[in-house]
């Protein structure tokens, strides 16, 4: 298929890229501002989703016949301090690409990427399905919650060939430092290295997340891409819930080293934990499980070139 990405040189994009090329599919890459080619992608346009006309002009010109939708802003504290921005970009771009869908490839299939963070905080222990009720619990929940709603209104009322999916938290090679795991990837990886002393600044540690390398996600993106029921939204999660602190006691020990912890007053938050997540639709009609350790994803954090 020829695939239109959105949101193509983010973290995820170039792991997405990979995985679709690998199994035939043609990639057209978009984002707000590519300094330069996403490797792998046929071509590579400069795209903002808010803007109506240049959206349409590229799926009339393009003519793709599916759409993994991953543009938007996904800081959480971005959200908080500038929601007008937050709601246009996740929002309104998202109902922008719908439409332009519609009205120029209403054919084409469509996998608008969402979170688990749609779903709150959810009771311990308790797998929610995707039937659960949403309660978003920060700006950055309520615009994705907006959006993923959104995707499923249009299939439902005009019959687009869309799909949400609903990941958990996911990490990896070339994730930003503004994330947990990678930020204590680089400290662990500058000490074990010499560059800086034996020293981390933390935060709370017991708080709790269900890891996934994006690499097993990108997979679930793909599976669904090509064989997702239209309407249905998809939970994807590992069932691996782990504490910040064991995820960071493992990066040490995998990089030799044993460095002081100093607590940062600003770093701390109050202790919290992913939602659990029922997975069985998403084994159902895709065959999807994880397949990448953790301990490989933390490992292969280590080893990257910075």
């Amino acid at each position: 298929m020829k695939c239109l990405i959105t949101g193509a040189a983010g973290f995820a994009g170039p792991h997405l890229i990979n995985e679709l090329t690998t199994h035939g599919h043609e990639c057209i890459a978009t984002d707000l501002a590519i300094e330069r080619p996403v490797p792998g992608a046929a071509a590579n346009e400069s795209l903002d989703i808010r803007d109506t006309s240049a959206l349409d002009a590229l799926i009339r010109r393009i003519q793709p016949e599916a759409c993994i939708h991953m543009a938007g802003i996904t800081s959480v504290p971005d959200g908080a301090s500038n929601p007008d921005l937050m709601l246009s970009v996740n929002v309104r771009g998202t109902t922008n690409l719908l439409h332009g869908l519609r009205n120029h490839a209403p054919k084409a299939r469509l996998l608008s990427v969402s979170t688990a963070h749609v779903y709150g905080v959810g009771p311990r222990g308790a797998a929610l399905s995707e039937d659960a009720p949403l309660q978003p619990l920060s700006m950055y929940a309520v615009s994705k919650a907006a959006a993923d709603l959104a995707t499923l209104a249009c299939a439902a009322q005009y019959g687009l060939h869309a799909i949400v999916a609903r990941p958990n938290n996911h990490t990896g090679p070339g994730q930003q430092p503004r994330f947990v795991v990678e930020a204590f990837a680089r400290q662990v990886r500058d000490i074990a290295t010499g560059r800086a002393e034996p020293r981390i600044r933390v935060g709370n540690l017991d708080s709790e997340r269900d890891f996934m390398d994006v690499r097993d996600v990108v997979r679930a993106y793909r599976l669904l891409i090509e064989q997702g029921q239209p309407g249905q939204a998809y939970n994807i999660a590992s069932d691996n819930l782990m504490r910040i602190g064991d995820m960071l006691d493992t990066l040490c020990r995998l990089a030799g080293v044993d460095p002081q912890l100093e607590t940062d007053p600003a770093l701390v938050r109050p202790t919290d934990w992913s939602p659990c997540l029922d997975t069985a639709r998403l084994v159902r009609d895709t065959g999807w499980a994880t397949t990448i350790p953790f301990k490989q994803t933390l490992q292969d954090m280590l080893d990257e070139t910075t």
